[in-house]
């Protein structure tokens, strides 16, 4: 009865592992710099091409209504041919602005809530982080060189001093 037991234990802790790693591996890919950075290219450049289709439309029509009413004769203005272009490129323009919001807080939902560690959050500039360090360093070594050279004048004003009482004492 033990075997059967010890058996079953033994399955479940193997497919509870086998899963937890699955699910690490998923997270890594979904949540990997790479994939992000090309999603959200994608979605953001279609709707920003979307907005700049749409503002080139609204510039031709108005052209084509400047056209219209400079050369035409007794043709009613056609408003029309800047108002619905404009219209789209409002609707565009906003939906881009929405997209990008959304993108923006869905990943620093991620980045808050999903990923625990600095560097494996969207975003993390390595190099960035990198340089940070050196200055700090950089810091750490210039105050370390000033004492050095603060204690350096100490010992040398001190050697000259003994120098002067040795003289001193031998002339006296």
């Amino acid at each position: 009865m033990l075997r059967p037991k010890k058996s079953i234990s033994q399955q479940a802790d193997h497919l509870i592992t086998s899963t937890n790693s699955t699910l690490k591996a998923f997270k890594q890919f979904l949540f990997a710099p790479n994939l992000l950075t090309f999603v959200i290219s994608v979605v953001v450049g279609n709707s920003f091409g979307s907005a700049i289709k749409d503002l080139i439309a609204t510039l031709s029509g108005l052209v084509n209504f400047l056209f219209e009413w400079i050369l035409g004769t007794n043709h009613p203005l056609q408003f029309n041919l800047i108002l619905n272009p404009l219209a789209s490129f409002f609707n565009s323009f906003i939906t881009l602005i929405f997209i990008a919001a959304i993108v923006f807080y869905t990943i620093r939902f991620i980045n808050n809530s999903l990923i625990k560690s600095k560097e494996a959050k969207w975003g993390y500039d390595e190099s960035h982080e990198d340089a940070l360090h050196i200055q700090a360093l950089q810091r750490k070594n210039n105050t370390l060189q000033a004492e050095n050279l603060a204690l350096q004048k100490q010992i040398l004003a001190e050697l000259q001093a003994q120098k002067q009482t040795t003289n001193a004492s031998t002339k006296g």
